[in-house]
């Protein structure tokens, strides 16, 4: 079982409202400059914040820590964990360049995925995925999640079985249900998830077929018969902005289903057709330059 690691900043910052004043004088010192608190010994600590050694020592007691050993050790891996969350958003610049900066890394992350796409994982994909009998797209967190569902958007249209998944618990059990003939596309950034790992693990099993789009050499491809690598830096300067790593996993899927509609041929352009048709009916009364789908 993976150790949980206490999020000690959090705990700090609920519990300011029923400290007392020695306390919270401790709490702010320490959440003000977590370096110097990690290294502070028990004597220093009391000097730095006005307070005794003994009331550090109740302090971190009353935290549920046996020592300030103890407590700094937590402190010490919940700065690693975030560190650059802890100092507050970093101004990115004016609304307009804030706008561009969003857009460019969103280009940039395309123009890199571009350049990690194989094209014969690509086309043994558009195999495997063409002959399904079955396609089941499991998501894992908030980007593969999204991604998971636009495959199942793009690929149903194309008259292909198709279904995502994004809970834990779920993706075991449908992992269960899949056979030779089958295909489970699993998504994820990092690669980390164990339920994901664990559902490939099953659907093997069973003799069904896995395409990672994943991170390459991440712990997921060590489960899969086919990996589309996606590997998109995480943004560290600006953590407010969102991670373009989504419009990577997208591409990837665009790039599938528009290979998957050439290879699929006129049953695919019929489907289509048969959505436009009614889309047009229904919606558009006879404008038929909207999207395929809102």
């Amino acid at each position: 079982m993976t150790p949980v690691i206490p999020d000690i900043i959090s705990l700090l910052k609920e519990q300011r409202l029923s400290m007392s004043k020695a306390d919270l004088r401790l709490t702010d010192l320490i959440l003000e400059d977590i370096d110097r608190a990690v290294h502070a010994s028990t004597t220093e600590l009391a000097e730095w914040s006005g307070t005794s050694t003994p009331t550090v020592t109740r302090f971190c007691r009353k935290l549920g820590f046996s020592s300030l050993r103890e407590f700094k050790v937590q402190l010490a891996q919940a700065r690693a964990v975030g560190a650059r969350f802890l100092n507050g958003q970093v101004a990115a610049g004016s609304h307009s360049e804030i706008a561009e900066q969003i857009i460019r890394r969103a280009q940039q992350a395309l123009e890199h995925q571009l350049g990690l796409l194989n094209d014969d994982c690509v086309q043994r994909s558009v195999a495997l995925l063409q002959q399904a009998r079955r396609i089941v797209a499991f998501g894992s967190g908030g980007g593969s999640t999204i991604a998971a569902q636009d495959m199942q958007n793009r690929l149903f249209r194309l008259g292909l079985m198709v279904n995502a998944y994004q809970d834990g618990q779920m993706l075991q059990m449908v992992a269960a249900t899949l056979k030779k003939g089958d295909v489970l596309v699993a998504i994820s950034t990092t690669g980390r998830y164990t339920d994901l790992h664990n559902a490939c693990r099953i659907a093997h099993q069973y003799d069904a077929q896995v395409i990672a789009i994943t991170r390459p050499h991440s712990p997921l491809t060590e489960h899969a018969d086919i990996v589309l690598a996606v590997d998109i830096p995480e943004e560290k300067q600006f953590v407010n902005q969102p991670t373009p790593s989504r419009y990577a996993l997208l591409a990837v899927i665009d790039v599938l289903a528009s290979e998957l509609s050439l290879a699929l041929g006129a049953p695919a352009l019929e489907n289509i057709r048969r959505i436009k048709h009614q889309l047009i009916a229904y919606r558009d009364h006879d404008d038929d330059s909207q999207p395929l789908g809102d």
